[in-house]
C-alpha cells in the first residue's frame, strides 16, 4: 500500500500537487469571501446636493409622504435658519437667515406628529405647527402663568387627539396636558427630575426620560461631584382638564436617555450607556445596546448610531437585538437622524469638526445576511466536491497499480 502510494506521487506528482495549490488558493479565497460579508456594507457619507449643503443639520424630520423634509441648520455665515425642501427642491422657508436670523436660534426641537404635522416653539406660552403650505400657531398666552415648550406627544384616538406638553416652568420641568386649546395646571411633583422627552404609550398613559441629580453624596457618589442618573417616568393623564400625575419613575444606573424610537407596538429608549424596550404591557427591558442616537427606518426597525468612531451598528425589530461590524468606523458625530424610503440619514459632524451626513441603506442588512449564507453554503459545497474528486482519482490511481 506504502509502495502503490509512493509510486503514484512519484508518477503523478505534478498533477497532484497543481490539484492541491489550486484547493489552497480555493480554501484562501473562501475565507476572505466569508469574512468580507461578515462586514455590514451599506453605509456610505453622502456627497449632499439638498438645501443644508454645507451647513451642520441641528433638527430634521423627514417626510416619507412628499419626500421632503423640515430642517434648523447653522451655517457660520448666515446662522441659524429654517426651511421646508419639498422632493423637487423647492425651498420654503420658515425663518430665514437674513430676515428672522434670531427667531431660528430659539428653535429647540423639531418633531413630526402622528397626524403629520411638524411641530416646535420659539417663544413661551406658544407652539408652532407646519402642515403642508400652512403655519398655525398654538397660543397660551390668555392666562396669568409663563412656561416653555421643551417637548410634545400626542395620543390619536377614536374621536379625538389628545396632547401633552414638556414644559420649563422656572428652573424645573412638568407636564401640562391641553384641552380645547387650554393648557391644564403644570404636574405638581416631578420628584427631582429634568426631563427631557416624552411620548405616548397607550391611552392616558405617557412616558417620559429624564436626569436626576441626587443631593450631595446621597448616593454614594462624590459630594462635590453627586451623580447624575438616566429616569424612566410613568405619567397618567386622560385628555380631561385635570392635571398630570406622575405615577411613578424608575432610576437606572449610569448614562444618559437620549430620545424615544417606535418599533412596531414597542417603544424603544435609546441611551449612551443602556437602551431600554418598552412593551406594549408596561415591562421594561433593559438591551445592550449603547448609542449616541436612536431612529426607526420606514420598516418600524430600530437603528442604535454609536459615537463617531465606533465600529458596530445595532439594530432592533421584533424582539430581536442583532449586532454588525462595520467595515469601517462610523464617520459622525451625531446631531440628529432621520428615515426616508430606504435610507437613514444621520447628520452632524466629522473629526474635523465639519457638516457631514452618513447614509444606511436598510436593505443591505439583509442582502449581506443572506450573500454570507449563500457563500458559506457554496464554499461547503465546492469543497466537498473538490475533495471528493480528489479522493476519487487517487482510489482509481491505486487500484490501476495493485
Amino acid at each position: 500500500m506504502a509502495g502503490g502510494w509512493r509510486g503514484l506521487l512519484e508518477e503523478e506528482s505534478e498533477h497532484q500537487w497543481l490539484t492541491l495549490s489550486l484547493f489552497a488558493l480555493f480554501v484562501v479565497f473562501g475565507a476572505f469571501a466569508i469574512d468580507a460579508t461578515e462586514h455590514f456594507v451599506g453605509d456610505q457619507i453622502v456627497d449632499v446636493e439638498a438645501q443644508h449643503q454645507g451647513g451642520l443639520v441641528t433638527e430634521i424630520e423627514y417626510q416619507e409622504a412628499e419626500g421632503g423634509y423640515t430642517a434648523l441648520v447653522f451655517s457660520p455665515s448666515a446662522g441659524y435658519h429654517m426651511f421646508t425642501e419639498d422632493a423637487k427642491g423647492t425651498v420654503t422657508y420658515v425663518f430665514d437667515p437674513l430676515i428672522t436670523n434670531e427667531m431660528a436660534a430659539q428653535v429647540n426641537f423639531i418633531k413630526a406628529m402622528p397626524g403629520g404635522e411638524r411641530v416646535f416653539s420659539v417663544a413661551p406660552n406658544q407652539l408652532l405647527s407646519l402642515q403642508d403650505n400652512m403655519m398655525i400657531t398654538y397660543d397660551y398666552t390668555s392666562f396669568n402663568e409663563t412656561f416653555t415648550i421643551q417637548d410634545v406627544a400626542d395620543r390619536v384616538g377614536s374621536s379625538s387627539t389628545d396632547r401633552l406638553l414638556l414644559t420649563m416652568e422656572g428652573s424645573s420641568t412638568s407636564f401640562r396636558g391641553v384641552v380645547a386649546g387650554v393648557p391644564t395646571p403644570a404636574m405638581s411633583m416631578s420628584s427631582g427630575v429634568q426631563w427631557h422627552h416624552v411620548e405616548s404609550h397607550s391611552d392616558g398613559l405617557w412616558v417620559a426620560i429624564g436626569t436626576h441629580s441626587s443631593t450631595s453624596g446621597a448616593d454614594g457618589s462624590s459630594p462635590a461631584t453627586p451623580q447624575a442618573r438616566p429616569v424612566l417616568g410613568w405619567i397618567t393623564w386622560a385628555g380631561d382638564a385635570n392635571t398630570p400625575v406622575l405615577r411613578n419613575v424608575q432610576m437606572f444606573g449610569s448614562g444618559v436617555f437620549h430620545g424615544f424610537a417606535q418599533s412596531g407596538t414597542e417603544l424603544v429608549v435609546g441611551g449612551t450607556v443602556e437602551s431600554l424596550v418598552i412593551s406594549a404591557d408596561e415591562e421594561v427591558k433593559p438591551i445592550n445596546a449603547p448609542c449616541a442616537l436612536a431612529v426607526s427606518d420606514t420598516d418600524g426597525k430600530v437603528w442604535f448610531i454609536g459615537p463617531l468612531g465606533s465600529t458596530n451598528l445595532a439594530t432592533y425589530a421584533n424582539g430581536v437585538l442583532e449586532v454588525h461590524q462595520l467595515s469601517r468606523h462610523i464617520p459622525v458625530e451625531v446631531s440628529d437622524a432621520g428615515a426616508q424610503g430606504e435610507h437613514v440619514h444621520v447628520h452632524g459632524t466629522d473629526g474635523e469638526g465639519n457638516p457631514i451626513q452618513w447614509s444606511i441603506d436598510i436593505t443591505a442588512d439583509g442582502s449581506i445576511e443572506s450573500g454570507r449564507g449563500f457563500i458559506n453554503l457554496l464554499f461547503l459545497l465546492s469543497g466537498g466536491i473538490l475533495l471528493a474528486m480528489m479522493a476519487t482519482n487517487a482510489i482509481e490511481q491505486l487500484r490501476q497499480k495493485a
